[in-house]
């Protein structure tokens, strides 16, 4: 057998040291990759409650001619910016109002009559914002020095990490990456109060019409 030097032991060392910090970052993505699952398919919008989710439409008899139909939106993904996601709250209390709407409109039929009246509304949203941190190993090894970035867009280095990002080698915390990640979501609850009628009054509006517009406008509307 032959005796190595101390400079080559040390050499050897160094290098298996290198070995070991670049197969961190590597076993970090496939980590990553693995945990990244087939997202599940679309699921249809116009379902009664609790019957794709926790999502859907409900209703409640006051008379026999006057329901509360309400409709209850899933948890909806929007715009971390406050003047972007003003725009996603509107047209997540529109839709979600058009499909308590409908369902008033189906409910009326249903129930024999031709004509509906809308008497009272109140449609609410709840928006949460939230920030997340995940670790990685550092994309420049071990050897580092305390660092951050930031991302415009909320988009980091790589697709699953967006947002800020934090790097900290051995004078920091350790051989590893921070993200953080701000996401905000929105859920809106809208509650109609309705009229039925045989032969509605002048206001009313005709069942069947109600009926054809919202269907062609929302027929194929989908939840994530």
């Amino acid at each position: 057998m032959i005796a190595r030097s101390v400079p080559d032991r040390r050499r050897a060392g160094a290098a298996a040291s290198r070995r070991r910090a670049l197969a961190l970052p590597v076993a970090g993505l496939l980590l990553l990759m693995g945990a990244c699952s087939t997202p599940s398919p679309p699921k249809p919008a116009m379902v009664p409650i609790g019957a794709n989710g926790n999502y859907g439409y409900s209703e409640v008899m006051l008379e026999t001619d006057r329901y509360q139909v309400s409709y209850l939106t899933p948890r909806l993904k929007v715009s971390v910016s406050r003047a972007d996601r003003e725009a996603d709250i509107v047209a997540a209390k529109t839709q979600a109002h058009d499909l308590a709407f409908w369902r008033a409109a189906q409910l009326g039929r249903e129930k024999g009559f031709s004509a509906l009246k809308l008497v009272d509304e109140h449609t609410d949203s709840d928006v949460n914002t939230s920030t997340q941190r995940s670790y990685a190993p550092a994309f420049y090894g071990f050897y580092g020095v305390p660092r951050y970035r930031h991302y415009p867009g909320g988009f980091g280095p790589i697709p699953w990490f967006p947002g800020d990002y934090y790097g900290y080698g051995p004078w920091g915390y350790g051989p590893y990456d921070s993200y953080e990640r701000t996401s905000s979501s929105l859920r809106v609850n809208s509650r109609l109060e309705v009229e039925f009628y045989k032969t509605g009054p002048q206001e009313a509006q005709s069942i069947d019409a109600v009926i054809e517009d919202l269907s062609k406008k929302y027929a194929g509307t989908t939840y994530p």
